[in-house]
Order: structure tokens, then C-alpha cells, then sequence
């Protein structure tokens, strides 16, 4: 309850703040509050934990956002998009007494892109993207069964369909349905992750009046193609056969796409990846895990990739598979999501998390990108 208390004692400052009157301008931001409450079940992977799942979870979400009006271009090529910051709170476990997992706290920005709008009803898609804090994790002597998170702080990641329904020129009503995910990205171990499908149900309450958004004609766009370096590191936890405590182990990625921007916000992509991951050494069953070359903790593949430009910030999605490799405990396939910041205009920051065996975390890649217009 202190968590719901003090979010909306947040939300009623931050309505103090503003007037009516106070942004009549179309090229100022259009602010707005929210409330969302979600329900749902479990889709994590869990051996001990299946009992706790069956019953569901809940949540609150607040948001502070922003209707964007086309003040600039790249709002106008992505719909009027909504973006913001949020806090979501997550009772995963409805016997309080029996809980393992802990309840954790979100804070996080989120990006609404407009799909299609029918007379009142509005569709779009909804990313949420931050950190979590649980305060209950993994403990192999006081909580031994808790087998889906290990570290207080996670990368949280949500996403939904959304469907508005528009009560006033002010007050829409807004159902969702989507997920949300809890992960350290294998930085320690047990690391399942926290995973849930629900229903969202909320209120959002535009903070001052609605104006007319701008429009100008796009100019003309040529596109394009890029060649994209990206060099990233991370790390991992492991824990060797007969031995207490974990050891961690060094990993790295290494990146060349070609990518075709055929519209100011799209580009597809092909490349190819070059891996190394310590922890290898353990996944070869029939050779000691001193004895493992480098050679044998290397990884070569090829993916096919996506991207979609915001601003400064470009989101990426990467499905590849492995031709060269040692073993099998990576599987065939391979995923890659996140995002780039734009800090020149060719030098980006790079964070996305790299998967194994499907959707399963494999690290969390920490690096820069470099981009080559080529004609």
C-alpha cells in the first residue's frame, strides 16, 4: 500500500504543476498522467516454484507522458508517438507468506507508437524499457528455492497491445495486453527470470487541453546503406561441478552488418558474429575446463536484423544461428535486442541482451557502435 500511496501523492504534484492554459502552443509538449492495473500468470521456467505461480500476479503502473504534436520531424514520421517515464510495482506472489521472489519495483521510459485510430478507438503498441529492484532474491542457504532471480538489481522490458478508448476530449480508457520480463541477464546465477502475460486496465488523464498537431511535408528521402561495427563486452556467473561458489567468467561480441535504411525510420539488416564466452569452458563435457582452448570458447555466426530509428536512439532486434561451434549448449539459434544511443553522427553507445537456446539469456552486451554511410 505505501507504494501505491506514494505514487499517487507523485502524480497529484506533478497535476498541481500545470494549468489549463499553460501550453496553448502546439510546439510545446503535451503532458498527461496515467493509471494501470494489471493481472495475469507466470510463463518463467521454474522447478520449485511452479505451486507459488499458479496463482498469478498483479500490478500498478503510473506514468508521466507526453503527447508529442510534430514539433519535430521525426515525431511526425513515427504517428504522434506518446513517450515518458513510468513506475511499476508487481505483487508476484499473492500469499505474501509464501513468497521467494520478493515484489519488485520498476522504473523505466516507455515509447507508444500509434498503429490505427477508428472513430473514438485508438491501437498501438506500447515498449517499456529500465531497472527493477526485488528485494528478495536467491540465497543457496535461506532461500535455496528461489531459482528464478539472483540479483536485486534486473533490466526490466515490457510490451503490450494497446487499445484507447476516448471518453472526453481529455479522458481515454485504455486496455493492453502484453508482457513483462525481470532479468539479470546471467549475470548471477540461478537466472530464469521473472516472466508474466497479463491484462492492463487504466486511466489517462490529459494535463492540459488538446491542440492541433503539425504537419509539414517530408522532405524527400534516398535510401541508404551502412556498414555498422559494434564491439561489446560483458560478463557472466557460473558454477563448476562440485564446487561451492560461483566463478565469472569474461565474454565478448564483435559485429559487422550491412544495413539498408530504405525509410528515415527502418532499416534491415545482415551480418556476421564473432563470440567468445569464458563460461565454455564448462559446457565441453569431455575436456577438462582447464584444459579448453580459446579457440574452443569461440562462436562465429550470421543473423538477419531489424532496426527502427527514434530520434537518437535506434532499437534493434537480431535472429541469427551459429556455423562455427564447440558445443551445443548454445542450441542452434541465437536472438539480440536492445538499442543504440546516437552520440555523433556516427558514434553510438550499445546495450541489447544476447540469447541462447531461443529466448534464454545468454549476457548482457555493454559497448559502442560505430556507423559508414557507404553510397
Amino acid at each position: 500500500m505505501r507504494v501505491v500511496v506514494i505514487t499517487i501523492g507523485l502524480l497529484s504534484l506533478c497535476l498541481s504543476s500545470f494549468t489549463q492554459d499553460e501550453f496553448p502552443d502546439p510546439n510545446r509538449r503535451q503532458p498527461y498522467i496515467q493509471m494501470l492495473y494489471h493481472n495475469g500468470i507466470f510463463w518463467s521456467r521454474t522447478e520449485y516454484l511452479q505451486e507459488q505461480f499458479d496463482a498469478g500476479y498483479w500490478g500498478l503502473e503510473a506514468r508521466l507522458g507526453f503527447q508529442t504534436t510534430g514539433r519535430k520531424i521525426w515525431q511526425q514520421y513515427n504517428r504522434y508517438p506518446k513517450i515518458g517515464f513510468g513506475l511499476y510495482y508487481a505483487d508476484l506472489v499473492m500469499n505474501r507468506q509464501d513468497t521467494m521472489v520478493g515484489n519488485p519495483f520498476a522504473f523505466y521510459g516507455f515509447y507508444n507508437t500509434p498503429i490505427a485510430t477508428v472513430g473514438r478507438f485508438a491501437f498501438s503498441t506500447d515498449l517499456s524499457v529500465g531497472l527493477s529492484y526485488t528485494p528478495i532474491v536467491h540465497d543457496p542457504v535461506t532461500n535455496p528455492y528461489n531459482d528464478v532471480v539472483a540479483s536485486h538489481l534486473n533490466l526490466f522490458f515490457g510490451f503490450k497491445l494497446n487499445m484507447d478508448v476516448s471518453l472526453t476530449n481529455r479522458l481515454d480508457m485504455n486496455l493492453g495486453y502484453g508482457l513483462t520480463h525481470h532479468s539479470n541477464g546471467r549475470i548471477h546465477m540461478p537466472q530464469k527470470g521473472v516472466n508474466t502475460w497479463g491484462l492492463s486496465l487504466g486511466m489517462r488523464y490529459m494535463l492540459v487541453e488538446p491542440v492541433e498537431r503539425i504537419y509539414t511535408e517530408p522532405p524527400e528521402y534516398t535510401p541508404k546503406g551502412e556498414v555498422q561495427f559494434m564491439a561489446a563486452v560483458g560478463t557472466v556467473e557460473e558454477k563448476p561441478l562440485n564446487q561451492t561458489n560461483p566463478n565469472r567468467y569474461f565474454n565478448t561480441s564483435v559485429t559487422v552488418d550491412y544495413a539498408y535504411k530504405f525509410n528515415p525510420r527502418m532499416a534491415i539488416t545482415l551480418g556476421l558474429d564473432w563470440f567468445y564466452d569464458g563460461s565454455t569452458a564448462l559446457a565441453i563435457g569431455s575436456v577438462p575446463p582447464e584444459n579448453v582452448t580459446n579457440y574452443e570458447k569461440m562462436y562465429l555466426g550470421t543473423h538477419l536484423g531489424y532496426q527502427q530509428t527514434i530520434d537518437r536512439i535506434t532499437l534493434m532486434f537480431n535472429l541469427g544461428t551459429y556455423f562455427v561451434q564447440h558445443t551445443q549448449d548454445r542450441g542452434f539459434w541465437f536472438a539480440r535486442g536492445g538499442g543504440r544511443l546516437r552520440l555523433t553522427d556516427r558514434m553510438y553507445v550499445h546495450v541489447a541482451i544476447k540469447t541462447k537456446n531461443g529466448v534464454r539469456s545468454d549476457w548482457i552486451e555493454w559497448g559502442v557502435a560505430y556507423h559508414l554511410k557507404v553510397n
